[in-house]
């Protein structure tokens, strides 16, 4: 949503509140402020679309701490394979019909029960929730979306081949 008429409306009404209660001159047009998120959104869409086609060459073999190191080149292929774009294909998927979500939390509802899930070899529920989509005029919603894919990865990974093969042959 473009605010810019509430921002203009704002800065009149302060200006005239400067003018009346101080007798303070101040031109709205001259000192408009532009919606702050709407800028963030704009710089992260072009950091989004820009970062698979980055140059990396200035990256080291491998950076990162044992047991969790990162290879450049699986990095740089991780990253071409555009992960967004994928993650927002599972939540299209997970989220394509009624039938898809209920069997998504059922899968999140009998792993938590049978304690499938793990994390650092223990038993680890998750938390019975739907996956976020992102949305292109909220500058953190594919930041939100992404937490939830990590945080029901396991679920996704258990998932992943049988909803987008089955999302893909519906057409959704």
């Amino acid at each position: 949503m473009d605010n810019a008429a509430n921002n203009d409306t704002a800065m009149a009404v302060f200006a005239r509140i400067l003018q009346e209660e101080h007798e303070f001159d101040l031109d709205p047009i001259a000192h408009h402020i532009c919606c702050f998120p709407h800028i963030i959104n704009i710089c992260v869409q072009h950091l989004i679309n820009g970062y698979k086609s980055a140059d990396f060459s200035g990256l080291p073999r491998t950076w990162g701490n044992p047991p969790r190191v990162l290879h450049k080149k699986e990095y740089i292929m991780a990253v071409q394979e555009d992960p967004i774009r994928r993650g927002r294909e599972t939540v299209r998927c997970v989220r394509s019909s009624g039938q898809c979500r209920r069997n998504f939390q059922q899968t999140i509802e009998s792993g938590n029960a049978n304690q499938s899930f793990m994390k650092g070899g223990v038993p680890f529920p998750l938390p019975v929730v739907q996956l976020l989509h992102d949305v292109m005029t909220h500058w953190d919603s594919t930041y939100y979306m992404i937490n939830r894919l990590r945080a029901l990865d396991q679920v996704c990974d258990h998932h992943h081949s049988v909803l987008t093969s089955k999302c893909f042959a519906a057409g959704n």
